[in-house]
């Protein structure tokens, strides 16, 4: 059997049957080894299906989040690791066995250990097929004749002349309905034999378009004309400031220049409806792709062989990471400060580095947007190659809950909503949480209402009459009597959600009234046309569509982020603030901050406008505490049913990796010490920047003790649970 090339899919047995496996090295082994390994059965490939630099990526990956290299695989490749496949077998000429040299026979007829026997001993060629997916439709197999010429049968020949137009539909209801017949005469011509259903080869599926919504007047920010920056030659370029479509709009004239090239865009982009919004709008002048986890199977099998044979616009989420673009010639990042680039699961990477990596091995330029820089690009980037567009000049007006008695809507955006309904403007709220409020107790003694599984509040659902945990999903009734001191002083504490607002908003104005969060999603339709009315919501609503008329747009609780336990917390809390903006189409709404800390630093930044120094400042305290980017940070997590068991086995794991003369901080509970019914402890662990932690992290990768341990390189959130 020839060697394969790298980066092609190959089938090899296991267990009792095959799997689909990528080349990603060729190496000789020792005789005596070849004994334990067993021979790949089919090429499946003629070209290869990754190509060599995604491999070199997936390996650097590996290394640097300290995973497997298959499990890196199984979280970037979108597609073509879980084909069906059709395994067939033919005897060697002379072996004298119960299968003919003559013809292939399907493999599954063959008990698994005479199958292996057979191969083992080389009795017998494999090969290996992808199975063509079919479809059954519906198919005209006779002409209009004389049986179907009566007056009373005209539905029927009109379905029939229909279908021998179109050739073929799903289904009979389908060409009732696109005929414009009844259904019972498409019944009568299946039952005459006029049309039978078959199974044909599936046709290539349909791809998604996007048709640009809306244009956004603002105030002159961006124009189309592509400055000299974004044609540098630095391998670094960054920018930031004006709105996402005025980021577009600078971007839009370097992408039409690669595509003059001949060389293709990888655009990624951070979740579902940032896609949507960025090929709508590069899909009107320049040859667009899209691929994410939206997309069914069938579909982004089409793009990934599209992209390969045009230069293109790829624009996706971390699933187009590994593409085969060809002659790819940039890769832009937006939003690259977006929590979603970091994963969840697998080996937890974080998309952005990913994408600067490739570009890295591709010796090609990398571009990062984003309201407000990242500190990792502040770092990174030189100055000479960042370009900084304009901020909207926002109306900003903080209001001091610590100094009255209306909660949650102050005095003064009460009166604001009364305005907005005056002059039939719109009004958006946002609220820190979903639900009536974040925790439910006794007036009298202070008693609240925790979950039996983790050290938290349940949360007020005031409308469902529920208690719940947001994180292990428990759920209970509101008491009647305090368990505590037998009082009926019962009632939602500070911390107010999206119902407790809405509710308030009520008491006050008649406005239609929308919600928009987790457990409720209002169709804001109307307001998309125009409408007046109030939303209220959580920080989903920034990714919707601008709505065309609002005039005030409230933070009700801006605390809740200001104490955000996380030393990326301010930076965030201004990048959000910064996007409140995007909220509306083309209006200049009142901002209003609610907060029991008006004397925050981060107010008075925003206010002064004085965003360059307060991105100073905060450089200078992650490098006087040395956290990123001026270090690389690893989390791990022990976890255990037991709080002595965990605290015991931190301890330990902690004592073993100091001996390495690493920076160890901890071991010490975590923010919320059980979860889910494990109590939690951390380690954090903190080198140079640039370094590896596959070595000096081989304690815990090895461990085997009484707890769970799970790790994080580069954690987003340092107080977050590692599933």
């Amino acid at each position: 059997m020839a060697v394969p090339l790298l980066g092609v899919r190959v089938a090899v047995p296991w267990q009792h049957g095959l799997r689909v496996g990528i080349v990603v090295g060729i190496e000789e082994v020792k005789a005596a080894k070849v004994l334990e390994l067993k021979e790949m059965v089919a090429t499946l490939d003629e070209l290869p299906f990754l190509l060599e630099s995604r491999i070199r990526l997936l390996e650097r990956l590996a290394e640097h989040t300290c995973s497997p290299l298959g499990s890196v695989l199984a979280s970037l490749l979108p597609s073509g690791l879980n084909e069906d496949l059709k395994h067939e077998v033919c005897a060697v000429e002379g072996a004298e066995i119960d299968l003919s040299p003559d013809y292939w026979t399907e493999a599954t007829t063959l008990k698994p250990a005479r199958l292996e026997f057979y191969r083992r001993q080389g009795l017998i060629h494999e090969r290996v097929l992808f199975v063509e997916q079919k479809v059954r439709v519906l198919k005209p197999v006779k002409l209009v004749d004389e049986e179907l010429k009566k007056k009373s049968q005209l539905n029927q020949r009109r379905a029939l002349e229909w279908l021998f137009e179109v050739e073929h539909v799903e289904s009979g209801a389908e060409l009732a309905r696109q005929a414009d017949v009844p259904e019972s005469a498409v019944r009568a011509l299946i039952k005459k034999g006029y049309v039978v259903y078959e199974e044909i080869v599936a046709p290539p599926p349909a791809l998604p378009t996007y048709e640009r919504v809306g244009e956004r007047e603002r105030g002159g920010v961006g124009t189309k004309k592509s400055p000299p920056l974004l044609f540098s030659p630095s391998p670094a370029l960054a920018l930031s400031g004006g709105t996402r479509h005025s980021r577009l709009e600078y971007l839009s004239a370097r992408l039409e220049a690669e595509m003059k090239a001949k060389r293709s865009v990888l655009v990624i982009v951070p979740e579902q409806a940032y896609l949507v919004e960025t090929a709508s709008y590069f899909q009107q002048d320049l040859p667009v792709q899209t691929i994410s986890g939206e997309l069914s199977h069938a579909q982004r099998q089409r793009v990934w062989q599209e992209v390969r044979e045009q230069p293109i616009v790829l624009v996706g989420t971390y699933l187009a990471l590994l593409a085969p673009l060809q002659n790819l010639g940039l890769v832009i990042v937006l939003e690259e400060a977006n929590s979603s680039y970091k994963l969840q699961s697998g080996p937890r990477l974080v998309v952005t580095l990913a994408a600067q990596m490739l570009a890295e091995m591709e010796k090609i330029p990398h571009v990062v947007t984003e309201s407000l820089p990242s500190a990792e690009t502040l770092q990174r980037v030189p100055s000479e190659a960042h370009l900084q567009l304009p901020h909207l000049e926002q109306r900003w007006h903080v209001a001091d809950l610590s100094s009255g008695n209306n909660y949650p809507l102050s005095s003064d955006v009460i009166l604001l909503l009364k305005q907005v309904q005056e002059r039939k403007r719109q009004a958006i709220l946002l609220a820190p949480r979903r639900g009536f409020s974040a925790a439910f107790g006794c007036s009298t003694c202070y008693w609240l209402a925790m979950c039996p599984n983790c050290d938290l509040p349940l949360r007020y659902h005031k409308q469902d009459a529920a208690l719940r945990c947001h994180q292990c999903g428990f759920r209970s009734t509101p008491p009647d009597f305090c368990p505590s001191c037998s009082g009926t002083t019962l009632g939602a504490t500070r911390g107010a959600g999206t119902q407790w607002i809405a509710s308030e908003v009520k008491k006050h104005i008649a406005l239609p009234l929308y919600r928009f969060d987790a457990d409720q999603r209002d169709s804001l339709l109307p307001l998309i046309e125009g409408h007046t009315g109030v939303v209220v919501g959580t920080t989903a609503l920034l990714r919707q569509l601008p709505l065309p008329n609002v005039s005030l747009v409230v933070m009700t609780l801006l605390d809740t982020l200001l104490n955000f336990s996380d030393f990326r917390a301010e930076e965030e809390t201004v990048r959000l603030l910064l996007q409140l903006s995007e909220l509306s189409e083309s209006r200049r709404p009142l901002v209003v901050l609610q907060t029991f800390q008006s004397e925050h630093p981060i107010l008075t930044a925003l206010t002064s406008g004085d965003l360059s120094g307060f991105l100073e400042r905060m450089l200078e305290r992650r490098k006087r505490f040395q956290y990123p980017p001026f270090s690389s940070m690893a989390k791990i997590q022990i976890s255990a049913k037991n709080e002595a068991v965990a605290q015991e086995e931190a301890t330990i794991l902690c004592n073993v990796l100091q001996r390495q003369k690493i920076d160890v901080l901890g071991p010490s509970p975590a923010p919320v010490p059980r979860l889910k019914g494990l109590y939690n402890y951390q380690l954090f662990i903190r080198i140079k920047a640039g370094e590896s932690f596959q070595d000096l992290l081989r304690p815990a990768l090895n461990y085997q003790g009484r707890a769970r341990v799970r790790l994080d390189i580069d954690p987003r959130d340092i107080g977050g649970f590692l599933e």
